[in-house]
């Protein structure tokens, strides 16, 4: 009998149990952390703590400041420092709170395209497909409007393409549905 149940949290190295619980795997120190319907929504803000120094180095680098100006240097430093800050918080304070699992061993990893049938509805799975989508759209014409060149221009095109296969690949979950 299958006890996987629709999970609160979602991603990589998220696993579940041989209860149906939610299991945060560290591929460092090898333990699993339980991650109970109380913890997710603070769990998903560690989750993306990857993306908050990117989100950090593009504000940076895009907003006028008056006379000062922020330059890759500065800016790529302080998007370094948040990363390491939040990876400090998440290993040595957050993950102390939770339950551990020593020695956690995962089971079969569950493609992709399951996990996102599971956890989502279809109606959500054509949202999410289409506005990441558009999102990427909107990054390319944001860079044309800038008149991006060089560096600039690869970085959006690249983010924008990165973007756009997630929509994809969330719309192509939506049509093999049926078969996951």
């Amino acid at each position: 009998m299958d006890t996987r149940t629709k999970s609160h949290v979602n991603g990589i190295s998220i696993y579940q149990d041989k209860h149906g619980r939610d299991v945060y795997y560290d591929r460092l120190t090898k333990d699993g952390y339980l991650i109970l319907e109380s913890n997710a929504p603070r769990f998903s803000f560690y989750q993306k703590r990857f993306l908050f120094p990117l989100i950090v180095f593009a504000l940076l680098l895009n907003f006028d400041f008056g006379s000062m100006h922020v330059g890759w240097v500065e800016a790529g430093a302080v998007a370094l420092i948040t990363l390491l800050g939040l990876e400090y918080f998440f290993r040595f304070k957050y993950l102390k709170t939770l339950t551990v699992i020593p020695n956690f061993k995962p089971e079969k990893k569950e493609s992709f395209l399951k996990k996102v049938n599971r956890q989502n509805e279809p109606k959500i799975l054509l949202l999410k497909g289409f506005l990441y989508i558009l999102f990427g759209v909107l990054l390319l014409i944001y860079a044309y409007q800038l008149n991006s060149t060089g560096f600039d221009l690869i970085i959006m095109a690249v983010i924008s393409g990165v973007v756009i296969i997630v929509g994809l690949t969330y719309l192509y979950a939506l049509i093999v549905r049926k078969k996951c």
